[in-house]
Parts: structure tokens; sequence; C-alpha cells
């Protein structure tokens, strides 16, 4: 028996609100699920398994309508869905009410339930969020038939406000596989015999590397069955990490050079997370409003430090605030004491302001 399962698509989240690319954001998140709904038709899995938050909020009854004529197309391929905590069913909602294609099994109760596939020897279990949160260890206690059929768990949690997950609880319940969701990075932990497929598109910028689904296979055998697993990546746009250490030779434009570099090795229709560390020529301050425009930054940090030859400062400033300062700061007379980064920058931060508006003819700021 074999199997697609996915997690957190999120339809209907517009990401990085603010940018200029959101609008497209959005559209990459219908495009992950339309490029999965096209893997299944040409994989043919026996089986497509959501683990919840197939929208990212309640979803009004067109994003319904829209979202069933995709699972439509593969009418050949049974459903299996539950809600999560983001498209948690409301009394009363379209969700609730909604009905979806033959094709389709939502298990919308708050209790668990089942769906039976005779044809494939397997049963499927669940059960829908109907609050945000639940803080209660729902799957603990949770033991799988012994029947003879494959027994899969479509599970949504994992965290201390979403049901708390005990790893070996869960193995040790017997079920062939437990489909997870809410953790938005993936993992396949085959020795425990279960794997959160992650968001299928990466929907917020902590939210780096791959991201896919999870392909399966069930086979009957001892215990719980044969089982194989593999994350499938999908093509799509990324929040990549650019990390540029600076010298005191980098300017500006020569930085701006360097991070367009990369962004056109990694993509130009990526997202990226510019951050700069090493030691900077004191008279230049890098500007961030010029450096974002090198393509889609989605955060700034600059933890630069200006490259001041300490010990000449100690030696020119013996007598005078600045040298009381530095001394205050660096109790062996070196840098080698900043070893907390806070504390570095304070200091750094500090040095400038004092040495920008020291005055010379005085020697006081």
């Amino acid at each position: 028996m074999k199997f697609i399962h996915t997690a957190d698509i999120h339809l209907g989240c517009q990401p990085d609100r603010g940018f200029p690319w959101s609008r497209e954001r959005s559209f990459d998140i219908l495009t992950a699920f339309r490029d999965l709904i096209s893997a299944c038709r040409k994989e043919r899995p026996d089986l497509l398994l959501i683990a919840g938050d197939l929208f990212h909020r309640q979803p009004a009854l067109a994003e319904l309508k829209e979202a069933d004529a995709l699972f439509a197309n593969i009418p050949e391929i049974p459903v299996v869905m539950i809600a999560g905590n983001h498209d948690c069913v409301r009394p009363g909602s379209a969700l609730s009410e909604f009905s979806w294609s033959p094709n389709v099994t939502f298990l919308s109760g708050s209790g668990f339930s089942q769906v039976s596939f005779p044809n494939l020897g397997t049963v499927v279990h669940g059960f829908s969020y109907h609050t945000r949160e639940i803080k209660e260890a729902l799957y603990d206690d949770l033991k799988a038939p012994e029947d003879g059929n494959l027994h899969i768990l479509l599970a949504h949690g994992g965290d201390a406000d979403h049901i708390p997950l005990d790893r070996k609880k869960l193995a040790a319940s017997g079920f062939s596989y437990i489909a997870l969701g809410h953790i938005h990075k993936p993992e396949i932990d085959a020795e425990n015999r279960l794997a959160f497929a992650g968001s299928l598109s990466p929907i917020e910028l902590t939210e780096t590397g791959h991201h896919g689904y999870i392909q399966g296979e069930l086979l009957p055998g001892k215990d719980s069955g044969n089982l194989k697993l593999q994350f499938i990546p999908l093509s799509s746009r990324s929040y990549i990490p650019c990390r540029v250490k600076v010298s005191s030779k980098t300017t500006n434009q020569s930085l701006y050079q360097t991070i367009t570099r990369f962004m056109e090795q990694y993509g130009p229709s990526n997202i990226y997370k510019l951050a700069l560390t090493g030691k900077r020529d004191p008279d230049i301050v890098f500007d961030e409003a010029y450096l974002r425009t090198a393509g889609r930054v989605v955060s700034y940090r600059d933890d630069t430090i200006p490259s001041y030859d300490i010990h000449a400062l100690m030696e020119n400033h013996r007598h005078d605030l600045i040298g009381d300062y530095i001394g205050a700061f660096l109790t062996d007379g070196t840098e080698a004491s900043l070893t907390d980064p806070v504390k570095s920058q304070a200091f750094y931060y500090g040095l400038d302001a004092l040495l920008a508006n020291f005055d010379s003819e005085t020697g006081e700021p």
C-alpha cells in the first residue's frame, strides 16, 4: 500500500506582509498544493493523507470549493484528512457543513474516528481540532487494533499547547505509521514509525531548508508491517540565510556586489535573511536600505564591529574618559575579554559615540 503524507499547507496564508513580494507568496502556497495534486496523478498512491492545517484560518465557502476542485482531479485516489489548530472546526462554519468530493474523507469529529479501506487492508484513524489549543496528551494511550489490518494514525501536534507527543508511547501504540502535522520542519523517525511532513511550502522566515511531502509504502509483515519512507522536496521559493563576513576593506559597494552574487547563485526569486559579521572599517556604516535593494531581503542583522586598534586607543587616551571607558570593559586590556556578543556590541556602540564626539583640545567628549 503506497501513500503520500502531507500537512501544514496553509491555503489562504500570505507570508511576508508589508514586502513587495508578499502577494506572490500566497500564490506560492497554492502552487505547492497544485504541484502536490500533480504528484499524486503521476505517482498514483493508494492514499493521500493530510495531517491538519490544510487552511491557514477558517476557510470561506469559496476557498473550500477551490480546494475540493483540486481533490476532484484525483477521483481514483482516496484523500483522508483532519483539521489542525489553524483550521479547527467551528460549529456552524462553512468547514463543518461542507460536502466534499466522494474521494475525500474528512475526519471532522472532536473524538477519534476511522475510515476503512478493505481493498487495501488499511484503516486510517484520527480526529480534528475543535479549538485552537489542546494541551492534553491525547495520543499517549492509543492502541491500534490487532485485526490483521494496517493501521495509520493521522495526528496534529507536538508542543505544549498543541497535544504534546511522547514518541516512545506512539511507537508502542501498534500503528503501522503515524502521519504527523503541526511542526513545519520535515522529519522522518523511522525507528518510531512516524514522520512530520513539515509545511508543504515555507510560510515564514524561520522555515529554511527543503519543503515537500512524505512518500511511503506499507507492506504486510511481522507486527505493524514493513514501512518505507522517503522525503520528496517540492520546487518552491525558499528562505535562505545569507551570512557575509566583512573586513576592514569592505565598502557598501563591495558588500552589495557580494550579496548580489550570492543571490544569483541561489536564485533571485528566493527570499534572503541577510546577516553581517566581522570587523569593518570604523569610518564605514553599512546602509541597510541600500543593501536590501540587492534582492528579496526579509530580515537584516548587522553584527559587525569596527576594527579599532584597541591597544593604540588605550595608549592615546590613557588619561581621559575614553581610556577609562575601555579599561572598564576590557579587564585584561584586550578584546579577548569581550566574549559575550551583547557586551561586545554595547562596548563598540559606546566607543563609537565617544570617539565621534571627542574634543581633542579638551580631551573630553
